[in-house]
């Protein structure tokens, strides 16, 4: 071995001897730019000659251990310039990272400063705007002050050819309000003047006569009580025009009231009258059903509506007795009239007309108050006899109970702006997260009727306030903002945005949808938590539970259902809030917002794989930090696709780990990000398990119990259309409150796999010392649904036989029995 070694090393140990300076000299530092190669296990392409003076007199040891010294220097000094060289690649890497985030920084600082001047030369527009108008209000208020003045100035004599700003806006100002009170006449066209105010407000039977229309010169209320005292006449300018058209009028009205044809009229009228008040008191008088008392009231109520309309029937038949419109008509809650009209007759001292017209009139008004004091008397008995009874009805019926409060609705959020989101080439086998999603879902509810079933509420976007609640500055000014985002990356476009091959970005709608999407969850959410609405389901994308605070990935730019927590918990004070995430990806976005949050429960059921799975977070003993230990559970399944879970693992996960930690934390909400790609039919990257799409209405269904009911599910992933369709309509007919199909028996049977029973055990070995409910079902992690619902079942039966038999054993020592 030593002769081979001395053969190998003969060019080696030669140079080293002749010349150690020139071997020193030949081991330089390559530039920086140059890759050099590091490795220690070459060849070297120095050996000893075997016929080196130097040599022959060295025994073969002592040259063997000089020839080692000698490699150890060399290796030595590899080591030190593979240092420096680290040195150097550590100092270049350490100034582009502080160019970079320098660059980063005045990119920010300058699309501030473009926010700024944009907000500044929008001040000045207003402002201007603001002093132009001013301007403009002076000059007009100048030009009509001197038109005012020219026509002030201007001669007696000189006529003015076109009427002043102020005629005109008097005169549309006197015609409005002939407009206003002829249309409030025209809708009191029954009433008319009061009969007994005819004989003073005119001095001559020749002046004087009923108006002729069906309306009032003052206006009375018709229903309520009557005074005399707030009527007060109107005093009448009289004209030749109208003096003869009143006294054509008055000849007609005696032509037809002295014709025998007016007591045929009158006849059927007060007798139909009296029928239909008659047969209103029989109907209310014979009425006893608890149920009737509201008919009772409104059967008072048209009976009184019919005499009105009878009796303004009368005066449209005969104008004369228009002033029967004067009498004010009481409803059955007022007990009585006023006391009756005076009788007509003529008070003041001119002279009585000589004619057989006036004559003729005279009589005709005397007949006319006859009548009015007739139909005044019955109108008051009738009344009388309609309150009794209905008094009667109120105090023997039974009040009817108010109707119950209805329940608020199912809520439903869904816009189409989101689907605008998307990739301009349009294939969606390459972005799987693509606009036929959401779209399908909503078709799906209205094809199934569900829709019709809910309350559709109206999304809006989000503010940049409020998705800073989760997200910083910078972040949100660059991924919720879009009018500087071209000229911005035009100038730094040596800036990575760190959106990955799959998350695409749409310039001109990625973030409206984003903000949309964002907004309408919190649309939701409040009005769930507030009341108005008892739980809802939001049809969103992109979707957001993988947002982080300042990097967007997996199809998620602003994580909505954290964003949502974080404003209920500064806007409502909510203090209890749990998020379950059942997307088969760990939402690492919203662990990181509440990782150390004690009012915020994450609890996330995903595919994990050891870390093999994205996004590679989530794993069992990520628990939370500092006041927040324990309130973030990660359930996560491991062992891949041999075999996949299913049915009985998300069960049985479910009922050991996600509702005894739920029950025992007693939220006061719950958020749950909603993805669908467990569900059977996605590849094994979105995917690969095989939960079926109505396991997820059972699950839908056990949520419900919490908090009130208050639940709000936010979609989330989910790519295979018929999937996310079939899964939707089974959490909407869930949260309505439809009966859903049994679970399959042979899911209820089915045990779950060793990879899950050794994913729940380690669940609750993370847990345990957190939440103490978790130890009573570890017993039971391998059981079947059936096997665990037997087992509670008897150990229910258990408690009771032993709960009995303490309480006879008090009884027999209370009565001092053995």
């Amino acid at each position: 071995m030593s002769l081979n070694l001395l053969d190998l090393s003969y060019e080696l140990v030669t140079s080293l001897h002749s010349d150690k300076s020139k071997t020193i000299e030949s081991i330089h530092v390559p530039p920086s730019g140059l890759p050099m190669e590091l490795r220690l296990d070459q060849p070297f392409g120095l050996a000893l000659r075997p016929d080196d003076p130097g040599q022959r007199g060295q025994v073969p040891g002592q040259r063997e251990q000089q020839l080692q010294q000698e490699l150890l220097a060399l290796k030595h000094k590899q080591q030190v310039q593979r240092q420096v060289l680290i040195a150097e690649f550590q100092r270049q890497h350490e100034q582009l990272s502080r160019q970079h985030e320098a660059q980063l920084q005045e990119h920010v600082k300058h699309q501030q400063d473009l926010l700024a001047l944009k907000h500044q030369q929008e001040l000045l527009e207003h402002q201007r705007k603001m002093e132009r108008h001013r301007h403009e209000q002076e000059m007009e208020k100048q030009q009509r002050e001197q038109k005012l003045l020219l026509l002030k100035n201007k001669e007696r004599g000189q006529e003015s050819a076109v009427a002043s700003t102020e005629v005109k806006m008097r005169l549309q100002e006197f015609v409005l309000n002939k407009k206003k009170a002829l249309a409030q006449r025209s809708l009191n066209h029954c009433m008319s003047t009061d009969p007994r105010y005819w004989k003073t407000q005119h001095s001559s039977l020749d002046q004087s006569s009923p108006p002729q229309t069906g309306m009032s010169t003052y206006n009375h209320t018709i229903l309520g009580m009557y005074d005399p005292k707030d009527d007060f006449p109107l005093r009448k300018t009289a004209s030749e025009p109208n003096l003869k058209l009143r006294s054509r009028l008055k000849q007609k009205v005696t032509e037809r009231r002295s014709s025998p044809l007016l007591r045929r009229k009158e006849g059927p009228i007060t007798t139909a009258k009296k029928r239909s008040l008659d047969m209103a008191g029989k109907l209310l008088a014979y009425n006893s059903h608890p149920e009737m008392h509201v008919q009772a009231h409104c059967l008072c109520t048209s009976a009184v509506v019919q005499q009105v309309i009878i009796l303004f029937t009368v005066v449209s038949v005969f104008p004369c007795v228009s002033g029967l419109g004067g009498m004010a008509l009481q409803s059955p809650s007022i007990h009585k009239l006023r006391g009756q009209h005076r009788p007509l007759g003529r008070t003041q001292s001119a002279p009585l007309p000589q004619n057989a017209q006036a004559l003729q009139q005279l009589v005709v008004q005397q007949q006319h108050q006859q009548f009015l004091e007739k139909h005044k008397q019955q109108f008051q008995q009738q009344q009388l006899h309609i309150n009794k009874v209905c008094v009667y009805q109120a105090l023997t019926t039974p009040a009817v109970e108010p109707a119950a409060t209805t329940q608020p609705h199912i809520g439903l959020v869904y816009d189409t702006l989101m689907q605008k989101h998307q990739c301009m080439c349009g294939n969606t086998n390459t972005h799987p997260e693509h606009a036929g999603r959401i779209q399908s879902i909503w078709s799906r509810l209205q094809e199934t009727g569900l829709r019709t079933k809910c309350e559709c509420i109206r999304g809006r976007k989000a503010t940049l306030e409020e998705l800073q609640t989760v997200h910083s500055e910078a972040h949100v000014l660059l991924y919720g903002t879009n009018p500087l985002r071209q000229k911005l990356d035009s100038k730094l476009h040596i800036i990575n945005l760190f959106v990955d091959s799959d998350t695409i970005w749409n310039e001109v709608h990625s973030s409206s949808a984003a903000r949309l999407a964002v907004g309408s969850v919190l649309e939701l959410v409040f009005k769930v938590t507030s009341g108005e609405l008892k739980n809802g389901f939001a049809v969103v994308r992109p979707p957001g539970h993988h947002a982080e605070e300042s990097t967007p990935m997996g199809f998620c730019y602003f994580n909505s259902v954290a964003i949502a927590a974080k404003l209920l918990q500064q806007r409502l004070n909510v203090s209890k809030i749990l998020i379950v995430d059942w997307d088969v990806h760990h939402g690492n976005g919203t662990q990181q917002a509440f990782y150390s949050d004690p009012n915020v429960l994450y609890l996330s059921l995903h595919r994990y794989d050891d870390g093999n799975f994205f996004p590679g977070s989530g794993a069992p003993d990520e628990v939370g930090a500092g006041a927040g230990l324990g309130f973030n559970v990660n359930m996560a399944f491991t062992g891949g696709l041999d075999p996949p879970m299913g049915d009985a693992e998300y069960l049985a996960a479910f009922r050991t780990v996600v509702m005894p930690i739920a029950n025992q934390f007693a939220p006061d909400v719950v958020l749950v990000s909603s993805g669908f790609d467990a569900v059977e039919g996605h590849a094994s990257p979105l995917g690969g398990y095989r939960l079926t799409a109505k396991c997820f209405g059972y699950l839908t269904r056990q949520l419900m119990g919490l908090a009130g009911g208050r639940l709000v599910l936010a979609l989330e992933g989910g790519h295979d259309l018929t999937a996310i369709c079939d899964a939707s309509e089974a959490c909407v007919s869930a949260l309505l409150g439809i009966e859903l199909d049994p679970i399959p028996g042979e899911v209820m049977q089915q045990r779950p796999n060793s990879n899950a029973v050794r994913s729940l055990e380690k669940v609750l070995e993370a847990h345990g010392e957190y939440w103490p409910c978790l130890q009573r079902g570890a017993s039971t992690l391998g059981y079947s649904l059936s096997e665990a619902c037997r087992c509670e079942t008897e150990e229910a039966e258990t408690v009771t036989a032993m709960a009995s038999l303490s309480v006879a054993n008090k009884q027999r020592r209370v009565y001092g029995l053995k």
